[in-house]
């Protein structure tokens, strides 16, 4: 499993728009920053490579100002695994 979290820089006037644009991207979530422009966003995927391709497509996005990636984890277990408490 992969996850990352990114601060994406929008246009304030845009920012709707470019987060509307962002959650069509497959595994994007984006949790906030729509009024200031300053989104956040996390995307999980199963590779590396797929994440940073996702980030470099968000600068191709209009209204996107740029993306800065602020967390990033790899881990090998399985999705369905159990944890035990």
């Amino acid at each position: 499993m992969n996850l990352c979290s990114a601060i994406v820089h929008a246009k304030p006037e845009k920012a709707v728009l470019v987060s509307d644009r962002l959650k069509t991207f497959s595994g994007v979530e984006v949790h906030g920053g729509q009024k200031e422009g300053k989104l956040i966003v996390t995307i999980e995927g199963t590779e590396d490579d797929a994440l940073a391709d996702t980030l470099t497509k968000f600068n191709d996005v209009d209204g996107v100002i740029s993306t800065v990636m602020i967390y990033h984890y790899c881990g090998e277990e399985a999705a369905n695994e159990e944890v035990l408490q």
